[in-house]
């Protein structure tokens, strides 16, 4: 799908005073060397349009071409966003005539890609040429049929810099990974990733066919519970992967759309649901357990809005699904550690199970922000973390399985002996059988004593798992140092004052707190005189506040303060104000004075935003607003 965007000739001149500020600010990326590829996310200028409104002459014009900042990333990567980002590079001319170049976009998931591609004008602005491309159009409509988006183009010939412009949209994660190849290297390497992943997905669905026979064979739903959760999850990585909607729904953008969300519903429902049954957390752990079929009827829920589109957009579900996925990951851990406490063995491979699954996973999370090397690990760790955790979990159905068998032939054999004896017994005459009952009368309430005492040993045990629980609990939300809500924390309470100040129609202010002049105290006197000064300053901001506002340690020497229930905004400047004044008392540190200012940045629910990270990122703008602004201790946001 091909569209022009002509330019008179009359307006030449004009244009290219108007345009003139549009040239990016990066060197043009090199054309592919001797590898035949070059990945574009270090040369890439970003610009986020959260209205979806610009179009390509808006983003040239210099009012929009200004604004576009570096990447601080490879590959690009927005994470869960609902605005839609210009990209823009440019690439060198002198190519050779003829030459074709592939941009390859690969993240198959993207909801709309417009590749706006110039066509140098002689003494005029260039033309532009758009392209798009998308998991909103149907499979046919793609320019090459790969499972990620392939766009080819021919090489820039005319001396100078040529820039191209990329306009994405998505309701749920967006990742860039922008990859240029010669055509060659590109089939090259596209035959080594098709090999892979056929192996791959060859040797899973072996697996659950396998274990699906296991499950004909033992009639255990446990085995059925992890057949289907493996085939869910395996469902999801075939999507994730581009594959889903090239070979099984080419035609139907909207469930190419859903099918993800679905998937990893189902995944998320299936295996809470086989950690629920493998751990046998209603008797291990009851409140886990209720917790857990609260979050299985959650997820089969999110599933069936993924199904039929209703209530809940995909991408509202699948951020649903990555906070929960990291509460179902965490419970059960936890109810897989007191398990194997408990002598139950086949939790250890659960473990290992979900902890590579984790693992593999935090390894691509940690690739998206560029913190670990992009290589085959990186990039397949959730394919890897598949295998280990399915692999695994196998292993660990197969050791419940001869447990079980080994209980089942002791009592077999214990019934056998008993038997006999009660042959035995009833051989000998009266006198005999009542020896015998007073001796056996005597074992048994020497045997009650000790399960009595075992009871007791174990109940003592529990409370003691219990109150280590609830530590871990507070320490998991609070800062060590400070005893303050940390980030965690903080979140889950702006997001419940979001919610109270909507039904009560109140303000809500997000106070970002930066210390200024802190780092000198840690120079100056050592890093335990700056924790001391930070526990000072901490009991400061908690009296500053009302009993009902959270002050939390948001990371370093920066602290957020929630005031909740605010009928103006001019209360928040009232708190802004006493907080400055308590921060602004010199501290006593070690036998001496020092003093500390703060800069404080606000932005307002529902006045700047209605999100809890948006608020908090107006927050810190206007903090360092702030501290640019000389003579001000804090700002709103929008200079309010």
């Amino acid at each position: 799908m091909i569209a022009a965007i002509p330019m008179p000739r009359a307006l030449a001149f004009f244009a290219f005073l108007i345009f003139a500020s549009a040239a990016p600010g990066r060197d043009p990326a090199p054309l592919p060397g001797a590898d035949g590829r070059i990945a574009l996310g270090a040369h890439v200028e970003v610009l986020e349009d959260p209205e979806g409104r610009l179009r390509l002459e808006d983003v040239r014009r210099p009012a929009h071409a200004g604004r576009f900042a570096p990447v601080a990333s490879e590959p690009v990567n927005f994470g869960y966003t609902r605005s839609a980002w210009w990209l823009r590079f440019s690439l060198p001319g002198g190519a050779p005539v003829a030459e074709d170049l592939l941009l390859e976009i690969a993240f198959p998931s993207i909801d709309r890609i417009e590749l706006h591609l110039p066509e140098p004008q002689p003494d005029e602005d260039p033309r532009y040429w758009m392209r798009v491309a998308g998991d909103d159009y149907p499979w046919a409509a793609r320019e090459m049929k790969h499972r990620n988006y392939v766009f080819r183009f021919s090489a820039p010939q005319p001396p100078g810099p040529h820039v191209y412009y990329l306009r994405l949209a998505s309701h749920s994660v967006l990742t860039a990974p922008l990859t240029l190849w010669r055509p060659e290297a590109f089939a090259e390497r596209d035959r080594d990733v098709q090999l892979v992943l056929g192996l791959f997905y060859g040797l899973a669905l072996a697996l659950v066919l396998y274990n699906l026979m296991l499950f004909i064979a033992v009639r255990d739903r446990t085995y059925l519970i992890y057949v289907l959760y493996a085939t869910a999850f395996g469902l999801f990585l075939f999507g994730y992967d581009g594959l889903a909607y090239q070979y099984l729904w080419p035609g139907s953008p909207w469930w190419a759309n859903h099918a993800a969300a679905t998937a990893l519903s189902l995944t998320l429902a299936l295996g809470a649901l086989f950690a629920r049954a493998f751990l046998d957390m209603r008797r291990i752990a009851p409140r886990s357990d209720r917790a857990m079929v609260a979050v299985i009827a959650a997820s089969f829920a999110l599933a069936a809005c993924s199904l039929t589109g209703w209530l809940l957009d995909y991408g509202t579900v699948l951020r649903t699904i990555s906070v929960l996925g990291f509460g179902v990951a965490a419970l059960s851990m936890v109810v897989a550690v007191r398990a194997l406490l408990d002598g139950y063995r086949p939790a250890r491979y659960f473990l290992l199970a979900w902890a590579a699954l984790l693992v593999f996973i935090l390894f691509g999370a940690l690739r998206n922000f560029a913190l670990v090397p992009t290589n085959i690990v990186t990039i397949y760790g959730l394919h890897f973390g598949f295998a280990l955790d399915v692999l695994l979990l196998s292993f660990a159905l197969g050791d419940r399985i001869n447990i079980l068998r080994r209980e089942r032939a002791a009592a077999h054999a214990g019934t056998l002996e008993a038997h006999q004896l009660l042959l035995e017994a009833t051989r000998e005459n009266e006198r005999e059988l009542e020896t015998h009952i007073a001796v056996r009368t005597a074992e048994l309430n020497k045997a009650n004593e000790r399960l009595r005492a075992e009871a007791g040993e174990r109940e003592l045990l529990m409370e003691q798992l219990r109150v280590q629980e609830e530590h871990l609990r507070f320490m998991a939300q609070h800062d060590p140092l400070t005893g303050l809500p940390n980030r965690t924390s903080m979140q889950q309470r702006l997001a419940l004052a979001l919610e109270l100040a909507k039904r009560n129609r109140k303000k809500v202010a997000v106070m970002m707190v930066d210390l200024d002049g802190f780092k000198r105290v840690n120079d100056t006197r050592g890093h335990p005189a700056g924790d001391q000064a930070l526990v000072q300053l901490a009991a400061r901001l908690r009296t500053s506040v009302r009993g009902s506002d959270t002050v939390a340690r948001y990371g370093g020497d920066e602290f957020v303060i929630l005031a909740g229930e605010l009928d103006r905004v001019e209360d928040a400047s009232m708190v802004a104000e006493k907080v400055a004044d308590m921060i602004g008392v010199p501290l006593s540190v070690q036998g001496g004075l020092e003093r500390v200012t703060c800069s404080i940045g606000i932005s307002v629910f529902p006045d700047d935003a209605e999100e809890g990270e948006e608020l908090i990122a107006l927050a810190d703008r206007a903090m360092y607003a702030t501290k640019t602004g000389k003579g001000k201790r804090y700002a709103f946001y929008g200079a309010r």
